[in-house]
């Protein structure tokens, strides 16, 4: 056959997942493109497939899939994987799949393990339409920028998040969002799966007080037909969220005006929040 690119999704979890044509793939392919070569190895050992493994993780994107491109240009089929999942949806895998059809080669990305659907079908909200936004920014100002931008999508949303950053993140969703149902999805397919479903403010003092582990997915509901589409940020909805972070009424203060709120209003609101309204 001529080269041929192959995207192929593996286990999120449970070995158990693969699919037949994945691994046919994978023994089809001349050389394996892998975000962490270690865990591809270990993969490909588990079901008995020898192949060259070349890294392809954010670091080292653009050039090593320049390299394969060098490698589909021989004539070989290559195949790409992450370390679970489909390669380029929140993962490499992009630049090389859009790459790779701009210079007319052929492209076949399998279906098979992913961890948006599951999650949205555990969560309990509406399954469809669902907008997916995957990894938010990393620190709070541009975080709270960017869900002020998805505050109107009546649609569920998804998002991935590292667990040491997810009571901050859900902070920041409560704060911006409101008050919306949502779940906290980890571990899909693996020993220790669990989903909690909650308001985002509830879900943001769970996960301060008890920190979770594992790859996680959060589902939350969309903006209410009855739920106004602005201020993007509404002052009792932040100060709510900043408290069930652990912050105090001064720190609240300080943050506010970065937000756009009056000092002095958010500091009385957050003492009003805790019971300790001035005299």
């Amino acid at each position: 056959m001529s080269a041929r690119l192959l995207v192929i999704p593996t286990p999120i979890g449970n070995l158990g997942d693969v699919t037949a044509r994945a691994l046919e793939s994978l023994q089809a392919a001349d050389v394996v493109y892998a975000e962490d070569t270690r865990r591809t190895g270990a993969l490909l050992q588990h079901f008995g497939i020898r192949k060259p493994l070349r890294s392809l993780f954010v670091g080292n994107e653009k050039a090593r899939s320049l390299a394969a491109i060098g490698e589909l240009q021989e004539g070989r089929t290559v195949a790409l994987v992450s370390d679970a999942g489909t390669p380029g949806i929140s993962d490499p895998g992009a630049f090389l799949i859009r790459t790779a059809l701009e210079q007319g080669f052929a492209v076949e990305a399998l279906p098979g393990p992913q961890a948006i659907l599951p999650a949205l079908l555990l969560s309990g909200l509406p399954p469809a339409p669902f907008t997916f936004i995957g990894f938010l920014p990393r620190t709070g100002p541009a975080r709270r920028a960017a869900l002020a931008e998805v505050k109107g999508v009546r649609w569920t949303l998804v998002f991935y998040e590292a667990p040491h950053r997810l009571a901050a993140m859900l902070a920041d969703l409560a704060a911006v969002l409101g008050a919306r149902p949502a779940a906290v999805v980890r571990e899909i397919s693996k020993l220790h799966e669990e989903t909690r479903r909650a308001t985002l403010d509830q879900l943001a003092l769970w996960a301060r007080n008890e920190p979770p582990r594992g790859e996680i997915v959060v589902v939350v509901g969309g903006l209410a037909a009855e739920e106004p589409g602005t201020p993007a940020v509404d002052l009792t909805e932040f100060v709510a969220g900043r408290l069930a972070l652990g912050e105090s009424p001064a720190s609240i203060a300080k943050a506010a005006r970065g937000e756009g709120f009056a000092r002095q209003e958010a500091y009385r609101e957050a003492l009003r929040q805790t019971g300790k309204e001035e005299d």
